[in-house]
């Protein structure tokens, strides 16, 4: 009898929700002090949603996601 070992589950997610990031694209531009509010499905495929500080929503495809970088909260 062989047994296999299971994995644990594991959480791959990067990004924490409601958190502040700074975010670069594959094609140079980037987007500072956003917050993630979490993931969509378009097609199926699973989109990055930020929020502007004007309330006004970035959605970005993973395959053109090139950096992240963690803002520091107001006071840090």
């Amino acid at each position: 009898m062989i047994t296999v070992k299971q994995n644990p589950v594991r959480n791959d997610s990067l990004l924490q929700e409601n958190e502040l990031y700074t975010i670069g694209l594959s094609d140079g531009r980037e987007h500072q002090r956003v917050k993630y509010l979490g993931n969509k499905l378009l097609n199926g495929k699973p989109m990055m949603v930020f929020a502007t500080t004007d309330q006004r929503q970035i959605t970005i495809n993973p395959s053109f996601h090139t950096f992240t970088i963690t803002e520091r909260k107001r006071g840090q």
